[in-house]
């Protein structure tokens, strides 16, 4: 239709027509690829906003079982405490010094008494995150990780789960640890989750020093576990809510 018209006005030299026609053809040509580009970012921006809404879910599975880990890493302190302060008349230190960093013990409460002859069960109760990472790898695998245009943010969701297989490959080595030293006890008659009086525990602390020297090892792993969880913890809020934040934004 266009070319038509345009064919026609070149035949009696309109030229007024033919500019109009030309302004016409170019701004239907703009109009389009800039509607075409619309729809693309309005898709792109949906399936970050998937993307992120599954990143949120697996944080927020993290914090549930978060708190359940540190409830076993303080549930180790708290028990070689008890053992050590009777055994030996001493409080152990509060602060964890290593050559480059320390970790600050954290809050003990006391022991109830039905719990004091289930004590070798809080030692040896070493819980590792499980937590998923699905939906990072999802975002990985899938390319879209370009698609995030907040870029501040997209460096962020990379760190937290560097951060987050850090802390995968440092809790087995407390496993690890805690399975060789648990070998190492049934020499000494005692189990993986020894049930006997905790006067017996503070006895075999007192007269063998290797078991003392493995129940001090379990809580030195112990605080330093509940310090990189609590990090994580701090880090998982922080990204959720600058997700969250990012949702909103594109919303």
């Amino acid at each position: 239709m266009i070319l038509r018209r345009v064919i026609e006005h070149l035949r009696k030299q309109e030229w007024t027509a033919i500019a109009i026609d030309f302004v016409i053809v170019v701004v239907g040509v703009f109009v389009g690829m800039q509607v075409t580009n619309w729809n693309e970012a309005r898709a792109n921006r949906g399936i970050v906003d998937r993307h992120l809404a599954e990143i949120v879910e697996d944080l927020d599975s993290h914090l549930a079982l978060n708190d359940a880990l540190y409830g076993s890493a303080v549930a180790r302190v708290g028990a070689v405490d008890y053992i050590y302060e009777r055994a030996f008349n001493r409080e152990l230190p509060r602060t964890l010094v290593l050559s480059t960093e320390s970790w600050d013990a954290p809050p003990t409460p006391p022991i109830s008494p039905d719990r004091l002859d289930n004590l070798m069960g809080s030692i040896n109760l070493v819980r590792i995150t499980v937590g998923s990472r699905i939906a990072y790898e999802s975002l990985i695998s899938s390319g879209h990780l370009s698609l995030i245009e907040n870029r501040d943010l997209a460096r962020e969701i990379q760190l937290y789960y560097g951060l987050y297989d850090d802390l995968m490959d440092t809790q087995a080595v407390f496993r690890g640890f805690r399975n060789s030293g648990v070998a190492a006890n049934w020499a000494n008659g005692v189990s993986s989750f020894d049930e006997r009086p905790a006067s017996e525990l503070i006895a075999l602390a007192r007269e063998n020093p290797e078991f003392a020297a493995y129940l001090r090892t379990q809580r030195e792993w112990a605080i330093m576990h509940a310090g990189l969880l609590e990090e994580l913890r701090v880090e998982s809020v922080k990204l959720r809510d600058a997700i969250n934040a990012e949702r909103r934004r594109i919303s």
